[in-house]
């Protein structure tokens, strides 16, 4: 119980952080596909199932055929599905089922499992589609000039904006956990085989850097020479969510599953569970944690519909788009300054990555 009131208190604080920028929904077509498989011995389907798609106007019986090579298993195609923005879909899906995700896009989907997932894929699909136009719209802005101008919001969607928040907020909660996460499975699985360590450590090498910054203030006219003004296809803008930073959120009556299994994680790093229980919590989370991005993605598409040609909604969102572009030419003031070039170059950050395995590795569930 202290662990939840440490939980709800750190998020009701609202740490916030300023939104960034991110990539509208691909919205290529498709279809989703449940293939499952008999067993050779008896003819009886299997409980394993693969979920995958195909995109486009792509055949998914052509599918089957590339798959059934080399698997001594009867497959049978049990479900297809167009669908709008059908990657995001499969992606949903398999975060959604991820504690029963064996490994790759194979799932261990027994009895009436299958249908649970199907219907969850139908109510995903007709999210996509339902959505379709207002992404459609937010995908075409993106190549639209604003006007400079500012806007008032109505009440709808200011409302829109508040919902935007709480889930922002919940995300980037679950985010910061599944790093906390990720170093403990490394500490707890060094030594240990390689397909029982659930996680990954990439480091990549350091590399040199030009400090644009420090040279910009130490040769200003210098600098400006060195920047050319290019043409922008796509309006050159972010999209900034404003409010985000110090936004409280109560994630224990707004999302009390998450707020749940967020908690139990708390219990279970505190307790030093061993790093098979604590993956199979992280893919719990995983199952509440990915959906939160698409109704992330959803509203913001609603946003930025609303916003229009406008340069912002006063006290919602900025979306300033520009016919052109500031570029410094970097690779010029090499070429012709080469030591210059080098005083304001240093070596940068060794880059680290921790990705965690978001499947079971192989391995049955737990019941």
């Amino acid at each position: 119980m202290q662990l939840l009131r440490k939980l709800a208190s750190r998020v009701l604080q609202g740490a916030g952080r300023p939104s960034r920028p991110r990539l509208v929904v691909n919205l290529t077509p498709g279809e989703l596909y449940f293939i499952g498989e008999d067993d050779p011995a008896d003819g009886v389907r299997t409980p394993f199932v693969k979920i995958g798609i195909v995109r486009d106007d792509r055949a998914v019986a052509k599918r089957l055929t590339e798959h059934q090579t080399g698997n001594p298993r009867r497959l049978k195609l049990l479900h297809t599905q167009a669908s709008p923005a059908v990657e995001e879909i499969e992606v949903i899906m398999r975060a959604e089922f991820a504690p029963r995700r064996i490994g790759g896009e194979w799932f261990y989907l027994p009895g009436a499992e299958l249908e649970v997932a199907i219907e969850r894929a139908t109510v995903r699909i007709e999210e996509a589609r339902a959505n379709l136009p207002t992404l459609e719209a937010a995908k075409d802005l993106n190549s639209k000039v604003s006007n400079g101008q500012s806007m008032t919001p109505d009440e709808a969607t200011l409302d829109l904006h508040h919902r935007l928040l709480d889930v922002r907020r919940q995300w980037d909660e679950a985010e910061d956990l599944n790093k906390e996460i990720g170093e403990a499975l490394l500490e707890r699985t060094r030594g240990a085989p390689e397909g029982y360590r659930h996680v990954t450590e990439q480091v990549t090498e350091p590399k040199m850097a030009f400090r644009k910054a420090k040279f910009t203030a130490a040769h200003p006219d210098l600098a400006e020479r060195y920047t050319d003004e290019m043409q922008t296809p796509n309006g050159d803008g972010s999209f900034l969510l404003v409010g985000l930073r110090g936004h409280a959120v109560d994630i224990e009556n707004d999302n009390p599953a998450l707020f749940g299994h967020l908690a139990g994680i708390r219990e279970s790093l505190e307790a030093g569970e061993p790093a098979i229980e604590l993956h199979r919590r992280y893919l719990e989370v995983q199952a509440l944690h990915r959906p939160l991005k698409w109704e992330r993605d959803l509203l913001e598409a609603r946003l930025r519909a609303f916003c229009g040609e406008y340069d912002e909604v006063s006290g919602i969102c900025t979306w300033r788009r520009k016919a052109t572009k500031q570029v410094f030419n970097e690779a010029a003031l090499k070429d012709e300054h080469p030591d210059l070039h080098a005083e304001f170059s240093s070596m940068g950050k060794a880059g680290r990555k921790v990705i965690i395995d978001k499947d079971l590795g192989y391995r049955l569930p737990q019941e």
